[in-house]
């Protein structure tokens, strides 16, 4: 079982990342995406924050295929970013990941006003990925489902993200700024005691374009 929370994390990963490659690829699909935070849900240190659709279609992609491989954890995975988003016509919606394709892609024409937009992420949201190749780590902590939680958070470095680009100097292979910054974080910790035990980091644009 722990082998397989840790492919399945590892899984949903990947199509996050490629959820965030696809978003960004774009620039017109980009600009549709970006919404300003509310007062009360800013990072206090900084004077603008942003949120981005693609942000919160990670975070629900993540929680709805975990939850659906692992039943166990449904109500115990959890983001840093609200699914709540005001329309253009005053309707909140609660972004979600539908049964279906056609379902999610409606709850985006809602939000975007865009359905080629609306059609193109939910396409993205209920493709299949597949399950990593490469060998595992052997030494996974026991991780009993009944007490595991998972938290995400869906596009680390939004700021990075929404501006892109990257430094022309990193440092001793490090960059501190652009686009390879970007990473999408899961982990999972133990709800008794609050303790983190793994933890997958996806860095979706290691491998940098000058065309994103």
């Amino acid at each position: 079982m722990e082998s397989n929370i840790l492919r399945a994390i590892i899984k949903v990963s990947e199509k996050a990342a490629k959820i965030a490659r696809s978003v960004r690829s774009q620039d017109h699909l980009l600009s549709l995406l970006v919404r300003e935070k509310k007062d009360d849900e800013k990072n206090p240190r900084f004077l603008h924050d942003f949120k981005t659709l693609a942000d919160v279609l990670v975070q629900e992609v993540v929680k709805h295929d975990l939850g659906n491989e692992f039943p166990e954890l449904v109500g115990h995975i959890y983001g840093e970013e609200s699914n709540e988003f005001s329309c253009a016509d005053g309707e909140v919606v609660n972004l979600k990941v539908g049964i279906d394709e056609v379902e999610t892609s409606h709850l985006l024409l809602k939000i975007l006003g865009n359905e080629c937009a609306a059609e193109s992420l939910a396409s993205l949201v209920h493709s299949p990925v597949h399950s990593p190749s490469s060998d595992l780590p052997t030494n996974v902590p026991h991780l009993p489902l009944d007490d595991l939680g998972i938290w995400i958070d869906p596009i680390d470095s939004t700021a990075e993200y929404i501006t892109g680009g990257q430094e022309k100097s990193p440092v001793n292979g490090v960059f501190s700024s652009g686009l390879p910054c970007v990473t999408v974080l899961i982990g999972a910790f133990c709800r008794s005691s609050g303790q983190p035990v793994l933890g997958v980091v996806n860095q979706p644009f290691h491998k940098f374009s000058d065309k994103r």
